[in-house]
């Protein structure tokens, strides 16, 4: 998955502090290495207990655990840049990999496969999603996914019946307004949320249809054609009775609410978010949920992805690289160590860990690990990080989207308006 020749990230070099040339710390008894991460108390909790944990079964390696909360964690990594003293293993998120990979604060992992580094059972999506430019820099430690979220009393009264006739697994937008329809004749309720203003949605299907959202000098990568059809897409399956009013989902756009979604109002049978929502969903409802990735196009092009919540990953100013890595090995693998961590950073990209955990999982829990199961290979590639000015251009897609619903203007001339403030967003950015 070559990335970074898609998108120059040596123009941020702004945001972190030249690195400095300061020689590496002098060891004193025995190798210690340094765990940074940013965290929470319930992950500090567990984190500490894992590196206590892994101190027990060495006796020549001392792991030491330092954290900090997320709004300050960047900034102090910065200050060890600069000063050449960044701890040996550190966390990073998808968003901000590539410039630290940029700068050269964190190193390939290459050398180290098969030797103090084991991948052999991670998810093949999550080895993708840490690799730039053929090189694999970043372990994953726990993953997200695009996940549709069912009501299955209201699939069951109208007939739909997971893996007869209806495939969680490998559906299309065709059959998905077929089923919506059906579940709103059948219950009055309609089948699905209605994703005309669902920027997360869009981006996927720009990428179903062969695009990328954003080209490789940061432009705007959807054409008009693309933009019309996702419209026309879910226009259909509105005007077929599967999603509710366009009105009423308009006053839903740009929500991020988990109590507002219509699985959880009872306003829709299914709901489009992330996978580690699902726990927070359940908890807002009675009923209960099943789960199905997001449509695919008619050639069944898939639309979800899996995104790794955080890495950990080897830095420049390792002390041992030999032994640091062999603690993030043991990090993912130790079946140990991965029981105290659950599934507080997400998913884990490891299937044996996964496999383990399950006994001792919520049944809501459960459900998410097999869902992780049962995607793999089945899922679209990870686009590269987002360009500055994307989020404007997201509010963007939201607001106008809103003139689709409402009826107020026609897809053809919205789309274009679309596209031509995205342009000029991203120009100026």
């Amino acid at each position: 998955m070559s990335i970074l020749n898609r998108r120059t990230f040596m123009g941020a070099a702004g945001s972190l502090v030249a690195l400095s040339a300061f020689g590496r710390p002098a060891l004193a008894q025995g190798t210690q290495i340094r765990h940074f991460w940013w965290g929470n108390p319930e992950r500090d909790k567990r984190t500490f207990a894992v590196i206590d944990l892994y101190n027990q079964k060495q006796s020549d390696v001392t792991v030491v655990g330092e954290t900090l909360g997320f709004a300050d964690y960047f900034t102090k990594l910065t200050t060890q840049i600069a000063g050449g003293n960044m701890p040996d293993v550190i966390q990073q998120g998808y968003g901000v990999l590539f410039e630290y990979i940029a700068n050269g604060a964190v190193v390939p992992l290459d050398d180290y496969i098969g030797n103090t580094l084991d991948i052999s059972r991670i998810d093949q999506s999550a080895i993708d999603a840490g690799t730039v430019d053929g090189k694999f820099y970043a372990l994953s430690i726990g993953a997200n996914s695009h996940m549709a979220m069912y009501n299955t009393r209201l699939f069951e009264e109208a007939g739909i019946v997971p893996g007869e006739t209806f495939d969680p697994y490998g559906y299309t937008y065709d059959e998905l307004r077929e089923f919506a329809a059906a579940i709103k004749e059948a219950t009055g309720v309609p089948g699905t949320d209605d994703n005309t203003a669902d920027y997360q949605n869009f981006s996927d299907f720009v990428g179903q249809k062969g695009a990328m959202l954003y080209e490789e000098d940061g432009s705007y990568g959807p054409t008009q054609e693309i933009v019309e059809e996702y419209w026309s897409t879910w226009e259909n399956i509105r005007n077929a009775g599967g999603t509710p009013p366009g009105p009423e989902s308009a006053g839903l756009s740009g929500v991020a609410e988990l109590s507002q979604m219509g699985v959880v109002t009872g306003k829709s049978a299914m709901t489009y978010l992330w996978s580690n929502q699902l726990v927070g969903v359940k908890g807002l409802m009675q009923d209960k949920l099943g789960v199905a990735m997001y449509p695919n196009t008619p050639d069944m092009i898939p639309g979800s992805v899996v995104q790794p919540s955080q890495f950990v990953c080897l830095t420049r100013d390792s002390v041992d690289p030999e032994a640091a890595t062999a603690y993030m090995s043991a990090f993912v693998n130790d079946l140990d160590m991965t029981a105290i961590l659950g599934l507080e950073r997400g998913i884990p990209s490891q299937s044996d860990v996964r496999a383990a955990l399950q006994p001792e999982l919520t049944e809501v829990e459960a459900l998410s690990v097999e869902y992780f199961d049962k995607i793999q290979g089945k899922t679209a590639a990870l686009p590269p990080p987002p360009p500055s000015g994307a989020n404007e251009v997201e509010q963007t897609f939201e607001r106008l989207a809103v003139a689709v619903l409402l009826g107020e203007r026609s897809i053809s001339e919205v789309a274009g308006d679309f596209l031509n403030q995205a342009r000029a967003i991203l120009a100026r950015a």
